[in-house]
């Protein structure tokens, strides 16, 4: 029975750690609070809750002279949060200390090199902006077709692009990737 109970919790946790990552995903800088269990995430449908007081990536733990300190998370959430900001194709990455270093990577076909990301939160310490051409990737990456009339003006790229056979006018945020779309006017 005992055994069953572990188990059960291992799961639990498991499930956790994949909604402390979601949300941060989704949320920003909202769901690496929400994440780390301060409170409640604002404005987000369902996530408003208390943390459950299990540790998760990037949670805070108090240690054993009461002082409060952040895990880190491991190798394979960083490349998890990484592939979800689309990085792919990572070489040499090490811990060192509360940064990992990536000799080399790309994000949306541009080859990026010397990436350190924080062990604790995941950010992405001085990440550039998304280029055109990336913008165009990640629609791509996101079922959008047909993009055309790519064009940034300072953070924000705009294009046009079709979904399910309905055209859109997009944007996205040059630092972060967001994209938002409304219909667009013919």
């Amino acid at each position: 029975m005992q055994h069953i109970f572990q188990l059960e919790a291992s799961l639990m946790k498991n499930i956790l750690n994949t909604t402390a990552l979601a949300a941060t995903l989704v949320l920003g800088g909202y769901g690496v609070a929400f994440a780390q269990g301060s409170g409640t995430a604002p404005h987000a449908t369902g996530m408003g809750q208390q943390g459950s007081g299990m540790t998760q990536p990037g949670a805070q733990t108090q240690g054993s002279a009461g002082a409060t300190q952040a895990t880190r998370m491991n190798e394979e959430q960083i490349r998890t949060l990484l592939g979800a900001r689309g990085y792919s194709d990572f070489e040499n990455m090490e811990r060192d200390g509360d940064t990992f270093r990536i000799a080399s990577a790309e994000r949306y076909g541009k080859e990026v090199e010397d990436l350190r990301v924080d062990a604790r939160t995941g950010r992405v310490q001085d990440e550039a902006r998304l280029t055109e051409d990336q913008a165009r990737k990640l629609l791509e990456s996101r079922g959008y077709s047909e993009i055309s009339d790519v064009s940034r003006d300072d953070d924000t790229i705009t294009a046009k692009a079709k979904q399910n056979d309905r055209e859109v006018r997009l944007r996205i945020d040059a630092e972060t990737g967001v994209v938002t779309q409304q219909m667009a006017s013919n």
